[in-house]
This record gives structure tokens, sequence and C-alpha cells, in this order.
């Protein structure tokens, strides 16, 4: 059974991880002393530091280290700058930075780009991301994203769209940017400026489970069914004291089989999805997982 980071682990990690930001800007600011007569030699190369990691996996994920091959992540795997991460079909990952974290969709792939403020890129697929903070930027081929509230980012092909839930998203590209409203969203072409901002579609309606729990045994499926117009959709469930999802997911159709592998209650929600354009999140059904 998959277990989610502690969370004294979890701020132990980051105390430490602070450290060594602190340390590895000083080290770049500040010359080396070099004993007198000793020989002038090269260089050493200096370690990674440690700017994220993967907090929690559910489904094939993968990393890749510059210059090297991809290779199986692991939950509490330390993320570096240069590094990239990619989910596979079914798969959702979170990524834990020390002020915030975001949920990798399925299909997804994300670079932690070399900058002078730390960068996440999205190449391809979905992230869920809270930026309410000035020291993570995320961009896409196609647009920066800043500001506030939850944020969903999805890139397919050479567009990519910015929706907000809850409103203070702003997204900038070729000169001009967009201040994103409740239920907002815009789409960005490749060389092109953000569409006017624009009221995301009608919410699908759940049928069942709704706020009434459904009580399932652990590793038990649990079906899933919804009403909607559009004929795919984005399947997210979450624990009942996070906005990270555990489940983040596209499918067709308006029924799914979920099966969840921990204990608890969870809370779960779709989205319709045209292309890459979402409408506005339904609203949440209740799972509560028991072992008998």
């Amino acid at each position: 059974m998959t277990t989610l980071l502690p969370t004294g682990r979890r701020l132990a990690s980051w105390t430490l991880l602070a450290s060594l930001l602190a340390s590895d800007a000083l080290a770049q600011t500040a010359p080396a002393a070099r004993p007198k007569g000793s020989a002038k030699r090269g260089a050493p190369v200096p370690a990674p530091v440690e700017v994220a990691r993967v907090g929690f996996m559910e489904g094939g994920v993968e990393v890749q280290k510059p210059g090297a091959e991809w290779t199986k992540a692991s939950e509490d795997q330390p993320l570096s700058i240069g590094d990239r991460v990619r989910t596979l079909k079914g798969a959702t990952a979170q990524l834990e930075f020390p002020w915030t974290a975001i949920a990798l969709g399925d299909g997804s792939s994300v670079f932690l780009q070399k900058k002078r403020v730390l960068t996440l890129q999205l190449e391809s697929g979905r992230i869920d991301i809270d930026p309410e903070q000035a020291l993570l930027r995320v961009i896409t081929e196609e647009a920066s994203i800043s500001g506030a509230g939850r944020t969903l980012v999805r890139r397919e092909g050479t567009t990519t769209f910015v929706g907000s839930y809850n409103g203070g998203a702003e997204v900038s590209a070729k000169g001009a940017a967009v201040r994103l409203g409740i239920n907002k969203g815009t789409v960005v072409n490749r060389s092109a400026r953000p569409s006017d901002a624009m009221d995301m579609t009608q919410a699908p309606r759940l049928l069942s489970p709704t706020d009434d729990p459904r009580y399932v045994r652990l590793g038990e499926g649990v079906r899933l069914t919804w009403n909607g117009r559009e004929p795919a959709y984005h399947l997210e469930a979450l624990t009942i004291d996070s906005d990270v999802p555990v489940v983040s997911i596209d499918i067709e159709g308006r029924e799914f089989d979920l099966r969840l592998n921990w204990l608890g209650t969870f809370r779960w929600r779709v989205s319709g999805r045209t292309g890459p354009v979402e409408s506005q999140a339904s609203g949440e059904g209740l799972i509560c997982v028991v072992e008998k």
C-alpha cells in the first residue's frame, strides 16, 4: 500500500534544502580561497542541489537527469535543476517544493529549467498549481503563468490553456497579459498573445457517488458516473484535507471505475475537455476507503 510523505519528515527535509540553497547562493557569489603556493587546478564539479522532490506517485512515473536516460522514479526522490519528470498513461505525480506542491496529470512532462528564478516548464500535458508565491515561475513554450489561486495549465501541441478556478492567475505572452477572474480561462497559441479572458463552460453534474459517501474496501473499485456535454473529461481524486490531487487523469465517456489504494476519505470531481480547453470543475463526491 502506498503512503504519503509524513509532514514532519517533509518539513525537516525542506529545512535542510533551505540551508543548501543558501549555501549554494553564497558559493556562487564568493570566490573560494586557495592556499598560498597551491597549484591551480580545475574547478570541481558542484553536486546537484535539491530544489524539489517527487512527494507522491501513483502508476508509471519517470525521471531524466541531464544527459541520462529516463529511469523509474521513486517517492521522496530529490529533483535538481535540469531534471525532467514525466507520467505515463493513467499515472499521477505530486512534485513538492519548499513552499508549494503541484499535481502532474497523466501523460504529462515537466522540466526544471536553469534560470535565475526557479522555473518549471510544462512541456506537455496538465498540471494543477497554486502559484501564490514568487519563488516558482511556471511557463510553457507559449506563455508564462503567475498570480494567485488554484490554476490549471494544459498544453497540447502548440496551444496552452490556463484556467483559474478562484481567480487571480495572470497569463503573459508576447508582451501582453491577461488577468483571470473566477472560472475564467485563456488560450495562448504559439507566437500569439493570450486570448481575452473567457468564461469556462458549465461544469458536469455528478450522479454517483455525491456528498453521501460511498464506502468501499481497500483495493475495491467504485463506479463513478456524471452528466456533461463534452465527450472527454479530466478526473481528480483528492484527500479530504488537500487540494493537490492524488489521482489526475484524462478519460473518455461519462463513467469510470476508480480504485483507490489508500485508507481514508477522498473527494472526487470531473471537468469537461474539448481539446486543451477545460470546463469548470464539478461539485465533489465522497468516497471512504476502509479495511473491512
